[in-house]
C-alpha cells in the first residue's frame, strides 16, 4: 500500500508525494550505508548530512532529518542495521561454542563476538563498518553514546549473550577494569583488521588470515594479562 509524505518543492510549499513503503525501507538502507562508508572515512563529526543525503543519491538534503532525526540516530541505526545482519551468524557461533563447551575459552567467546564483521564486506569487496566502528569506540564510546548491545534486547541476544560470557571470564577485575579492557581489546582487534585490508601490496589469504589471527591473539591477551605490581612501573612519574 503506497502512503503520502509532505515534502517540500522547489517553491518552498509542501507538496503531498505518494510513496511507495518499499522505496522508503530502501531509501533508509541506502542512506544507512553511505552514512557508515563516510563516517568510516572522515569521522563521524566530519561527515555531514547533505553529504551522506549525496552519497546516497538523495536529491533531498534533509532526508537523513527525515528518517533518522540527527546524526546520531543515523549511527544507532547503522548499528541496528549491522547488528541484525550479524545476529543469526553469532547466534549459529554460540551455539557452537556451548557445543563445544567453550563457553570459558577467552578467545572463543570474543571470536564469536567480532568474526560476525567478516560477513558484511559488500559485493564490490568494500568493507567499512571496521572503520566506523572505530571511530565510534576511539571518540564517541568514551563520551556515554550508547551501542544497541548496551540494551538488553531480542535484538541482540546473541551478541548480549557472548559479551556476559566474556565479561564473566574477566570478572575478578573491577566492572571499570572489565570495561576497559573490553574496549582496549575491540580497538586492538578492528584495527588489525583495517592494516590488513590496507595493506599494500594487497596481501594473499593466507597472509590475511595470519594477521587476522595474530590480531585476535594480541586482543584476547590484552584482556587477561595481568595488572603489573605498581612498585615496577614508572608511570606515576611521568603522569604526576
Amino acid at each position: 500500500m503506497a502512503v503520502w509524505r509532505k515534502c517540500v518543492n522547489s517553491r518552498g510549499m509542501q507538496d503531498n508525494v505518494k510513496v511507495d513503503p518499499s522505496d522508503a525501507a530502501d531509501s533508509k538502507v541506502q542512506l544507512i550505508l553511505a552514512g557508515e562508508r563516510l563516517f568510516a572515512e572522515r569521522g563521524v563529526e566530519a561527515a555531514s548530512l547533505r553529504e551522506i543525503a549525496a552519497a546516497a543519491g538523495h536529491g533531498n538534503n534533509n532526508a537523513v532529518r527525515y528518517h533518522f532525526g540527527s546524526k546520531q540516530g543515523l549511527v544507532q541505526a547503522i548499528f541496528r542495521h549491522r547488528v541484525m545482519q550479524m545476529e543469526p551468524v553469532r547466534a549459529e557461533l554460540l551455539a557452537r561454542l556451548h557445543a563445544a563447551n567453550l563457553a570459558t575459552d577467552t578467545r572463543a567467546i570474543f571470536e564469536v563476538i567480532v568474526l560476525p564483521y567478516f560477513t558484511l564486506r559488500s559485493a564490490d569487496g568494500t568493507f567499512s563498518y571496521p572503520a566506523f566502528i572505530l571511530q565510534y569506540l576511539l571518540y564517541h564510546r568514551p563520551k556515554g553514546i550508547q551501542h544497541t548491545a548496551d540494551e538488553a534486547s531480542a535484538l541482540s541476544s546473541a551478541l548480549n549473550a557472548a559479551q556476559n560470557l566474556l565479561h564473566s571470564r574477566i570478572g575478578y577485575l573491577s566492572p571499570e577494569v572489565v570495561d576497559d579492557r573490553v574496549l582496549h581489546a575491540m580497538i586492538t582487534f578492528i584495527t588489525g583488521i583495517i592494516v590488513a585490508e590496507n595493506a599494500v601490496p594487497k596481501l594473499s589469504a593466507e597472509q590475511y588470515l595470519a594477521k587476522i589471527d595474530d590480531a585476535l591473539d594480541q586482543a584476547v591477551a590484552s584482556l587477561v594479562v595481568q595488572n603489573s605490581p605498581r612498585e615496577a612501573t614508572l608511570v606515576r612519574e611521568f603522569l604526576a
